[in-house]
């Protein structure tokens, strides 16, 4: 495929206005989560933090098999 070629498939060119209403209110929601509820939100960050670092040392694990 050349430089100049269409692409067989649309791309998105972009988040729209529901898009970012959507993040914001996200983004409002997890403030209040922890202005009202600190301690939960750091031990939900915590317990998040800890299953994300079990995950890569999963995935570290798995591949270092293959390599072996």
């Amino acid at each position: 495929m050349t430089k100049n070629q269409m692409m067989p498939f649309p791309m998105p060119k972009g988040g729209g206005a529901a898009k970012k209403v959507l993040g914001l209110l996200f983004l409002a929601a997890l403030v209040v989560l922890i202005v009202k509820r600190p301690v939960e939100s750091a031990q939900w960050a915590k317990d998040a933090w800890s299953i994300a670092m079990s995950a890569v040392d999963s995935v570290a694990s798995f591949l270092g098999g293959l390599m072996v």
